[in-house]
């Protein structure tokens, strides 16, 4: 057991290392001088870095360390009693040496719970050096080297010992699931037919075709009962109209959050009446000094009547209010925003009719 013996020596330094550097993290002395260093150090601690107090770091490490140890000790002891086993040698008895590390484990956890008393006259403050956390971590480091040790043991040992199948049993699964005849077994089942030297063989239906199909039945039931039955579900064709309906609402909502998408091609008339009082307010403030109150026409050509200059629908109206026009219009386009071209030119295409006799300007351009 030469092996299990340099575990038990290893374990054993490992434990009084963690304690020995608990202590040190926790002399009273050392702490005082910890905080005036890092007071005086312009370098950013360890744990300041992470965002964390160095009392929290302190408890993490000292949980993390604690787990690895556990887990060694149970590597180290399931190591010694499959050596055991494999040798005949198995008791029914604990390990003194496991007995031992965790011994040293209750002395740190218990030295970090008067660590935690003395501290108080720190005002609970912790300091948790740079120092301090690479050596845990390269203690961390060295039981973790020692766990993929004992687990590569475990894992040769169980493999020589303990054949797999019978472990888990997998057999008597596979005898369920098939309800499959032994080969040493099929004349059992041989029937009496015999077709140019084949012979059958009456075997069952394997289980788990059963199942599947007794599963199949059940689905449709339920199937017919929630959509045809008792009609809970959508079918095929209203789940269409349900999407396509979620498909338009997410378009418009995509349109309404990103209105620099909207151009010649893609602009819709609006007919909402916020959009057309969106549309009107623009219009007062940037169209009533050319076209006038209502769209009557002034210096620029009356917008109510059914003749036009250029085009005449949504698409149109959006082109000219963009790009401008030769009669002396301005381009639109880069004062006001696509969303907002598009509302003052739905706006346009709804205002009333204002004659000449009632004010209007007299036609320009062509009827429409």
């Amino acid at each position: 057991m030469k092996m299990l013996e340099i575990s038990k020596k290893a374990t054993f330094l490992l434990g009084f290392l963690i304690a020995g550097t608990a202590v040190m993290a926790q002399d009273p002395v050392a702490l005082e001088e910890a905080v005036v260093a890092t007071a005086e150090s312009v370098d950013i601690p360890i744990y300041a870095q992470m965002g964390v107090s160095s009392t929290t770091l302190f408890i993490i490490m000292n949980l993390f360390t604690a787990l690895l140890l556990f887990l060694m000790v149970s590597m180290a002891n399931s190591t010694k009693n499959i050596l055991k086993y494999k040798q005949g040698e198995l008791k029914k008895k604990s390990s003194g040496g496991a007995k031992v590390i965790l011994g040293l484990i209750g002395l740190f956890a218990s030295g970090n719970a008067m660590a935690a008393e003395t501290l108080e006259s720190y005002q609970g403050f912790i300091p948790f050096s740079d120092q301090v956390f690479w050596a845990y971590i390269v203690i961390d480091l060295v039981l973790v080297m020692f766990i993929v040790h004992f687990a590569g043991i475990v894992k040769g040992s169980v493999s020589d010992a303990v054949q797999l199948q019978r472990l888990f049993r997998w057999n008597k699964l596979k005898r369920n699931l098939t309800d499959a005849v032994e080969i040493e077994d099929e004349a059992s089942i041989l029937l009496d037919h015999d077709y140019d030297g084949i012979k059958e063989l009456d075997n069952n239906l394997p289980p788990w075709w059963k199942y599947g199909f007794y599963i199949t039945i059940v689905w449709a039931v339920v199937y017919i009962s929630y959509y045809h039955v008792f009609q809970v579900g959508n079918l095929q064709q209203a789940e269409y109209e349900a999407a396509m309906e979620e498909g338009e609402r997410e378009i418009a909502e995509y349109k309404a959050a990103h209105p620099e998408l909207i151009n010649e091609d893609n602009v819709e008339l609006l007919t909402d009446n916020a959009g057309l009082m969106k549309g009107k307010g623009i219009y007062d403030k940037n169209c009533a000094s050319c076209h006038m109150e209502g769209g009557r026409g002034g210096v620029g050509p009356n917008l109510t009547d059914a003749y036009w200059i250029y085009g005449n629908d949504i698409k149109g109206v959006f082109h000219t209010v963009s790009e401008g026009a030769q009669n002396g219009m301005k381009a639109w386009k880069t004062d006001l925003a696509p969303d907002k071209i598009q509302a003052v030119s739905s706006y346009i295409l709804s205002l009333e009719y204002i004659s000449p006799e009632n004010g209007g300007k007299e036609p320009q351009g062509d009827e429409k």
